[in-house]
């Protein structure tokens, strides 16, 4: 009886080890997941110019996060919608992504990079430059396609001083 028990434990031990999936891997991501970020890219600098947030929030998934700088995170489709239509409706921005490495993680598409250019207001005045850096992961869909998942990005330039002191 006890040989039977040890038999039927040794078997779930192997049954269970058979069942773990292992670790999935860090690696550089192939050309054609490059160039599917390179292509959503184009697509965001684009709908930033013309303000058509619809077609931007497509590439987003419904749980996306985006950590803007010197805010709360935005979680979720509908608020992060809201920040872009804000954003967008008060600003014009003619940027351009460019990716500095990519790597994969299982479905996970992961780049950092570089977004440059200037950002207008759309009610008028000068064009102010843009210098940021970012890091998204972009989540693989069941069609394969890849939507952004989680997003931070900031600011290149250094903060502003402190105001100076008053004087006494």
């Amino acid at each position: 009886m006890r040989a039977f028990r040890l038999t039927c434990a040794g078997l779930a031990l192997l049954l269970a080890a058979a069942c773990v999936r292992p670790a999935p891997k860090l690696t550089v991501a192939s050309a054609a997941d490059s160039a599917a970020v390179t292509r959503t890219f184009a697509t965001f600098d684009s709908c930033a110019r013309t303000g058509a947030v619809d077609v931007f929030m497509s590439h987003m998934t419904d749980d996306v996060v985006l950590l803007a700088p010197e805010a709360p995170a935005v979680v979720g489709k509908a608020a992060v919608s809201e920040y872009y239509t804000k954003l967008f409706g008060a600003m014009e921005f003619d940027v351009r992504h460019t990716s500095v490495e990519t790597f994969v993680l299982g479905d996970l598409v992961l780049t950092r990079g570089n977004a440059s250019g200037t950002a207008t207001p759309r009610a008028g005045g000068p064009a102010m430059p843009v210098s940021n850096k970012y890091l998204i992961v972009f989540r693989r869909q069941e069609d394969g396609s890849l939507k952004g998942w989680r997003t931070a990005a900031n600011s290149n330039a250094p903060p502003a001083p402190p105001p100076p002191a008053p004087k006494r």
